[in-house]
């Protein structure tokens, strides 16, 4: 999961000088919340929640190459181990995207 973001970052910045990302962890006391933020191309807003479905892309394949699975993928196994996902961003100023998970399951789960 933070490879794929880390990646992602990577992906993202490739036309910046400096490409800048940085990744963080925060005790949210239950949870861990883990970070991953960039100053690539960024996203508009509006379509924030499009972004973890399968293949969807908000940016043209000359932009940045990938399928659209990369972020769904890592939605589905966070949300299989009770975190959530998250997204923000602005168009060319870059974006933050991350995760959080318990630190304990309040059930085992699921096989």
């Amino acid at each position: 999961m933070l490879t794929q973001l880390t990646e992602n970052a990577l992906k993202f910045t490739r036309t910046r000088d400096p490409a800048v990302i940085q990744v963080w962890a925060e005790d949210q006391g239950a949870a861990w919340k883990i970070s991953v933020r960039d100053n690539g191309l960024g996203f508009d807003p509006r379509y924030q929640e499009r972004l973890f479905n399968l293949f969807q892309r908000l940016h043209s394949t000359d932009e940045a190459s990938g399928t659209g699975v990369g972020l769904a993928s890592i939605r589905r196994l966070i949300l299989k181990h009770r975190g959530q996902v998250f997204a923000e961003g602005q168009v060319s100023q870059g974006a933050t995207f991350g995760f959080t998970l318990p630190k304990r399951s309040p059930v085992p789960y699921p096989v």
